[in-house]
This record gives structure tokens, sequence and C-alpha cells, in this order.
């Protein structure tokens, strides 16, 4: 139980900041210190607040695995009752075509150097046949979307064989989207990367001491020396483990699989042509060092004596032109060379050299060359050696010429010597040459934060990167100006936080702003025109003034600017507006302009709102520092120590009607918030979750008086409705919920909207399982069904916005782009009515069961042939069977462990699964 809570404790601490300044998994800032180390604290703080089950003060472990598997048996518009209901349940995808999210893992395949595979840790794996000009998601839409490492087995023969490890363990946004995307363990494909499947070892916590330690990963690799056994090793969190039989079982071979109060979180391995194995495990475990094992048995320690003793991540670079050196690099606290990040705190990495001599390496058996004082310092604001504590970082020596070696960190480096000197050294990557605030330029056709490197293997001259940006390819990296062209096209891995439309008219422009990459523009509904960048930053909150006169983007911790446009979305000119004073913001904090007067805008700030009375006062002069123009603070506190505002709404009708909701379960409503002194009025519900995290407030845009409240929590409620303004309140999260107390494996509800339609009014949730509507609210009994399913899936959803003028709705995913539909009625949802007045195709008894259970199927519906599958709570396949027609089927459930499981059937028509408890 300890070695749970340990874990749990991990889990809900790593985080990285809109600075990109990682956190170690304690919760302490890792050796860092200055603004920057204060925003990583921060976004750790928003991102496990809104998500932890306040019962345990943690994210439920396993949760994304869970959730996926109870959604599994949620009605959605490509069942076999909507379909023969005649819907359509199709989204369109509206972008964007041209912007690639973070990408971790990055291959080539060496029978067919135009096949790439891709993947992004919320956005899922991807496979291009031409180079990179175009891409096709080969992992399932509708599982797990991460992916963190990647690795092909090369051997002659064996091509069509590939690994991939889900999930990232560092530096995760996808609890901006689904509870950390912590990984579903190791996946395999045995076509080429064209389907994949769950390696069913690396998810069922054996043969594994420490149940989660696959969710944790970091690189996976395969031995290609080996001719005899299928060998491929996955490191891991305190672990590096190894399969001889192509991950049908594991043996541990380094670390201690996190069993003990100390624990190496950071590892990595490498594998040389002649089934050498290097592994590093970080300076925190007591199995730290730097290992080597000729074909990956009897490992020993060679890190030499004076090797810093203090690291953190260490990755590891062989030589592919001799095998026998070895490239170590990594952040070393306190070590090595010393460098400064644009807010002035202080950076450590090392470079080190190794070459193998004789025997077992060690000693004698090895030479090391200290290579750290010749790296990069500081080269301008950005442009210096920057690795975030290790959440970026590559080394990688070129193929046919071994003093070429390449680094990265937020930037890419060249070095032509072999950092023997550093008079050799370019800047070849990441952000600008030159770059500085406040609009912080990007290396052209080039991202910062850089995580894979792989080059060509008939030309190693060209070469693809993956960054926080996506995917990226140079035709010479020799060149003393490295030319790079964006390889995004049509690799949908973009990863949202917000998105806004610009409620003027029927205009065609959307914006949203993205992790890590800033806020971007679209003015065309071509699903494959190109999105372009307007602001930087982690994207948060934007707005657009009717017409579109002014746009407002805001980035980490509450930083707004009030801009202008051009036609492709560049800022023409801006002020950054928000108020001196004001402290204590989300990370990714809301604001709201009045829809009555535009001029208007409420800020939260910690426990205060702060009123802007008059934009239209404050010029846009160019300046990036906070003003004190027109802002008002209200006065009122909150009552409750560590209380914060998370949410706004501002109604339309009536007017000026301002709602909000905080990280303490309490909803407050001030009438005639535009002037003076407002007072604030307690509309909480008694029945709020305790602790409940107010993710958002929607209100209907024709009366103010109807509100949806959502509590993004996982194991709370999500969903109250009111109709009289907070007076009164009832339960509608419905079958969202897997018990009627908000407990269990229900998703984790983001976004709420209310939109009127011609005949009704249409709800929709965006949940971190897709996109949810209803057209009826029932009290504890609404029936929500999924929308998109075969567009948006199972992606997070964390923000909607809707435009009553015209029925346009914008969805933004975090990890699959922006999403779009126009509902001007109910009949353009798939809602519950197709599913009323039918009897479930099938039903469990009894329930819960103990020994045995039947499958009850509705008279006429299961006459043709369907296949059973019986599933565990994580959703992974026990057993299944096939039959031509089934009346009344009893299967044996005597043997499983008590909890919760799933039966589903498929058949022509679609799938569908029931859930029931083993007593």
């Amino acid at each position: 139980m300890r070695r749970q809570l340990l874990f749990l404790t991990l889990l809900t601490a790593f985080s990285i900041s809109a600075c990109r300044r990682e956190i170690m998994t304690t919760g302490k800032i890792s050796r860092a210190s200055g603004e920057a180390a204060q925003e990583a604290r921060e976004r750790v703080l928003w991102e496990k607040e809104r998500l932890m089950d306040p019962a345990i003060g943690a994210i439920p472990p396993m949760i994304r695995e869970k959730e996926l598997a109870f959604a599994a048996t949620l009605p959605d518009d490509r069942s076999a009752q909507a379909r023969r209901a005649g819907i359509n349940g199709d989204w369109n995808f509206r972008g964007p075509w041209n912007v690639g999210g973070r990408t971790r893992a990055l291959a080539i395949d060496v029978t067919n150097e135009n096949v790439l595979l891709a993947g992004g840790v919320s956005g899922g794996m991807w496979r291009s046949t031409d180079g990179g000009n175009s891409w096709s998601r080969v992992s399932d839409g509708m599982g797990h979307p991460g992916v963190n490492a990647i690795a092909q087995d090369t051997r002659p023969g064996r091509e069509q064989t590939w690994y991939y490890l889900s999930g990232e363990a560092y530096g995760t946004s996808a609890s901006g989207g689904s509870a950390f995307y912590l990984g579903n363990g190791m996946y395999k494909s045995g076509d080429g990367g064209l389907t994949w499947a769950s390696l069913s070892s690396t998810v069922s916590g054996t043969p594994h001491v420490f149940d989660n330690v696959w969710d944790v990963t970091w690189n996976v690799v395969t031995d290609p020396g080996n001719l005899i056994q299928d060998v491929v090793y996955g490191a891991c969190f305190d672990a590096i483990y190894k399969s001889v039989n192509g991950g049908t079982s594991w043996s541990l071979v380094r670390g201690n699989a996190g069993v003990q109060s100390t624990y190496s979180y950071f590892t990595d391995v490498a594998v040389s042509p002649t089934s050498v194995v290097y592994a590093t495990l970080s300076s925190d475990g007591p199995q730290k060092g730097i290992w080597r094992a000729p074909g990956g048995t009897g490992f020993v320690n060679i890190l030499p004596s004076n090797f810093p003793p203090n690291y953190d991540r260490l990755v590891i670079g062989i030589d592919p032109n001799n095998e026998n050196i070895v490239y170590f690099f990594g952040p070393t606290p306190g070590y090595g060379r010393m460098s400064t990040d644009f807010q002035g705190d202080t950076l450590w990495n090392s470079l080190w050299k190794y070459e193998y001599l004789s025997g077992n390496g060690t000693g004698t058996g090895g030479t090391w060359t200290d290579l750290s004082p010749n790296l990069p310092g500081n080269i301008g604001v950005f442009n210096g050696l920057n690795t975030q504590g290790g959440y970026d970082l590559v080394v990688k020596v070129k193929p046919g010429n071994s003093n070429v070696v390449f680094i990265g960190g937020t930037n890419f480096f060249r070095s032509d010597n072999a950092f023997a000197d550093s008079t050799q050294t370019t800047v070849i990557g990441g952000y600008a040459l030159g770059a500085a605030l406040p609009f912080v330029d990007e290396y052209p056709g080039h991202h910062p934060d850089q995580h894979a490197l792989v080059f060509l293997p008939s030309n190693p001259d060209i070469m693809y990167a993956g960054c926080d940006g996506g995917v990226s390819k140079t035709l010479d990296n020799t060149a003393s100006n490295v030319v790079w062209e964006e390889k995004n096209l049509g690799y949908i891995t973009s990863q949202f936080y917000t998105v806004t439309l610009d409620h003027g008219g029927n205009s065609d422009v959307i914006i949203g702003g993205l992790q890590d990459n800033g806020t971007y523009y679209s003015n065309d509904t071509n699903s494959t025109a190109d999105w372009f960048h307007s602001f930087d930053g982690d994207g948060s909150y934007c707005q657009i003034t009717d017409g579109g006169s002014y746009y407002y983007f805001s980035k980490q911790q509450g930083k707004i600017a009030k801009t202008t446009v051009d036609p492709s979305g560049q800022v023409t000119a801006y002020r950054r507006i928000d108020p001196i004073g004001a402290e204590n913001y989300q990370f990714i904090n809301p604001f709201v302009l009045d829809p009555n007067n535009q001029d208007v805008m409420y800020l939260c700030a910690g426990q205060y709102i702060w009123r802007n009375d008059d934009l239209s006062g404050i010029p846009l002069s160019n300046q990036w520092d906070s003003i004190a123009t027109n802002w008002v603070r209200l006065p009122d506190t909150l009552p409750t120590a560590g209380e914060e505002i998370t949410a706004l709404a501002i109604s339309r009708q009536p007017a000026h009607r301002l709602y909000y909701g905080t990280n303490k379960r309490h909803i407050y409503r001030l009438d005639s918030a535009n002037t003076g002194v407002p007072q604030r009025i307690d509309i909480t519900y008694s029945l709020f979750p305790a602790s409940g995290y107010t993710s958002c407030i929607a209100v209907n845009p024709q009366n103010a008086d109807e509100l949806l409240v959502v509590f993004s929590n996982y194991g709370v409620y999500s969903l109250f409705h009111s109709s009289d303004a907070g007076a009164n309140w009832r339960k509608v999260g419905g079958n969202l919920e897997q018990n009627t107390g908000g407990t269990g494996n229900g998703p984790s509800c983001r976004w709420a909207s209310i939109l009127p339609v011609s005949d009704g009014t249409v709800y929709l949730v965006g949940t971190s399982v897709g996109l949810f509507a209803a057209d009826t609210l029932i009290t504890n009994s609404t029936v929500w069904v999924r929308q998109g399913s075969t567009t948006i899936g199972t992606a997070v959803v964390d923000m909607l916005d809707c435009r009553e003028s015209d029925g346009l709705v914008a969805v933004a995913t975090h990890g699959n782009g922006v999403y779009t539909a126009r509902i001007t009625s109910i009949n353009d949802i798939t809602t519950g009515t197709a599913f009323a007045n039918r009897q479930p195709e099938f039903s469990l008894f009894p329930n819960p069961a103990r020994d045995r259970i039947t499958l009850q199927v509705a008279s006429g519906t299961m006459s043709r042939p369907v296949h059973i599958t019986l599933l565990d709570e994580l959703g992974r396949e026990l057993r299944s069977l096939s039959a031509n027609s089934i009346d009344n089927l009893t299967l044996d459930v005597a043997d499983l462990h008590a909890g919760l499981y799933y039966v589903r059937l498929q058949d022509e028509l679609g799938t569908q699964q029931r859930a029931f408890i083993r007593q």
C-alpha cells in the first residue's frame, strides 16, 4: 500500500510549465529557482486540482483505461440504434491541418525510407508513406491516445514488427487532456505499423512487483544483433525490462521498479549493433549509474568516479560509425556547463563521451572525456542550452561522420568537431536567432523543445526532428544555416486548451489556445487550409469582439494582450492589459467580455474578480507590462481559506449578470456586475461535491436563469442544472456517472454549452472521453450520447464555443485538433430519443453475479452471428467466443476476482457493452 501511495504521489506531481521548466516527481521543483520554477509549480497544482478525486487527494490510478472501458458502455452516434434511426453523427474536422502537437516518438522504416511513424503524446500513432508529406492515423481513435517512444525490429525478415510505449512520463499536458495521459503499457504491430495491439504483459501488473510501472516510461529499443530471440527492452519508471520473446513476458534487468522508498525516476536504454546494452538510471535511486552489458546480461556500472554526483535524465547516443563510442547527455544540477534561461534561472548540463576499450568496460577498460565545458552557453535570450531538467533532451551522432554530433534541448545544436571545443557549434533549430519577448519567434520551419531525431538511411544529410511542434525535415543538416520544412500536414495531434468563435455575423474566424504552441487563427472553412500563429506561450483563454475589431489573447498565468490582427491572424498592434497587482492566477486563467458591452472585461485572479470598465480607453502602444487603466478590483473575497475563482460566465439576457465558481465547490452570482460594487449572492447547492473544482458555468444566452455547472474532478458528481438562477438545483449527470454519487470510472467533465435551437435546446458537454449531447435534462437520469464517434472519438474535449445566430459549434480537443458542426435543430445531434422506448439489445443478470451471468438478448435482435468478449475494469480482454446466434447464453464468472467487468457484443451493426459486478 505504501508503494501505491508513493506512486500516486508521483503521478500527480510531475509536469512542465509554460516556460517548459520541469518538476521532479516528489512534487519539489527540480533544483530550479525563480519565476519559471513558480510557474511550473502553478501548473502542477492546476492540473492536479482540477482532476484529482478529492476523496484520495490524487488522480485515480489507471483512470484513463477505466474511463475508456466505462465510456464503451455509453450510447453513441455510431451505435446500432442510431444507425437504424437514420442519424448521421459525424462532425467536421476544422483543423489545424498544418500544426503538429508534441512528438516524442519518431522513426523511419528501414525497408522503405518513405515510411515514417510518429507519435503524439496525446494524439496517437501516425504513419506516412511519402516522407511526411501526408499522414494517416494508425492507432485506434477510441483507444488510449498517448505515444512516448517507438522502435522497429530491424533484423532481416523481422522488419514488420514494431513496438511503441504509450503515455508520456514527463511534462505531460494531456491532463489538460485526461488525467495525465499515463500509459497503457507497450503496443506491438506485426504489419509494419498499420495496426497495433496492447501487450497484455505490460498492463496486467505481472510479473512486475509494482503494478503501474509501465505507465511511466521513457524508451523502447530492440536488439538487432540477436538473430535467435526477439529481444526488446523497455526503460520504465525505476526499471529496465527485457523480453526475449517479443514482449510476451519480461524480466527486470536493472532497477527496482519502484519497490523501495527511493527510486530512479529517469531511465534510458540503448543497444548497439552487436547487442551491447547501455542503460542509465538517475542519481535518485539505489541502482543509479551508467550500466553496460554485452548481450544484455552481466550489467556493470561504468560510471566514472569524477562524474557529477547529481544527474537527472541521461540520454544515450551510440555512434553509428563506431559502436565503441557512446555519448551521455543530460541535466546535472550544480555541475557541468552552466547557463541561464530568459528569466535568469541557473541551468546545468553535462555531455560525456565514453570509449570502450576492453574487458567489461570498467576502469581501464574504457575511457571517459568530459565535454561539458564545450557545450553552448548563453546565446542570446532564448538560444542557449536549456534542457528544462531533461524534458527536452536528445543526442545523436551523424551516420557517416563521427565528428558531427547533434544535441537538443529547447534548441537544436550541431557540433562539427564532436564538441572537442566550442568553436564549431551552430544553432540549427528551436527558437529563432535573436528571439526576444514579448512575441518569441521560432526558428523557421522548426519549433522549440526537441525530443527525437532520425536520419534518412540513404542520405544522412537529410533528417527529421520530433518536437513540441510536431515533425520537421531538413535536406541538409550540414548547412551553415539549416533550412527546415514542417511536415505536419494531416498530422492531427495539436493539443488545444481553448477555442473561440467570432460571434459577429457569419464569420469563419476561429482562434484557439494550444499547449506550448500559443494561439492559432483560422478564417477558412477548408479543413486542409493553414492555420496561422498569432500569439506565443501556452495558449489560454481568448476572445474576439463581434466583427473582429479586436482580439484578446492570453497565455499562462493570466497575461492578456489586446490586439489587432491582419487577415492572416498576424498581430499588427498590441498592448498587454492584465491589471497591476493581480496575482494567484490559474495556469490557464479565465476572462470574459460582456456581450452587451464588449469594452467591459471580467477577469478572475485568485480570490478576486477584476473588472475593466472601458477597454476602449487602452491604446495599442506595443508595450508589454501590466497596467492599471480602467481596472477595478471588486472587494468581496472568498470565504474559504485557499479558495480561488476558476470559472466565469456572463449573461446576455438579462444583461450583465456574472456567475463565477471556485475550486472549493462554491458558485456565486453578481447582478448588474458591470457597474459599482455588486454584492455576491451565494447560490451554492448543498449537494455540490466537497472540494469540487468548477471548470465551467454554461449560461443559456436567451435566458440567464438557466445554467449548467461542471465540476471536472474524477470521483465526484459532475453536472448540475438550475432553471431559476441558482435558487434550486438538480443533478443531471445521468449516464456519464458510473454511480449515482459520482464515484467510479465516469469521465472527467470539462465544459458545457447551452444552445437554443429552432425546436428546443441542445445541451453539450465536453469530457475526457469525447463530446456528449442531450436535448432533455432529466434529474439523475439524463441520457448523454456521444457525438462525432468516428471523428472526435474519445479525445479529450476541453472547451466548446457555440454561436447562436447560425448554430455553429466549435469543439477543442487536447490532441486531435478542432471540430465543428452546425446545430440548428435537435435533429442535428444524436440524442437519447434514438434510444428511447427500445429495449437494450442485451442485458445481464443477475447483476451483481457470483458464479455465472446470463446474457439476455432482446427478441429478434441477435439472430445474426456475434462475437462476445469478457473484459476487466481496464478494458483488457479476458476471454472471447463467437456464436451464430445467442439466446440466454450463460458465462461462467466464478474464477473472476470480485470487481467490475464488462461484456461486449459485436455484430455487423456495431458494438455494445454492458457492465456487471462480480461479488
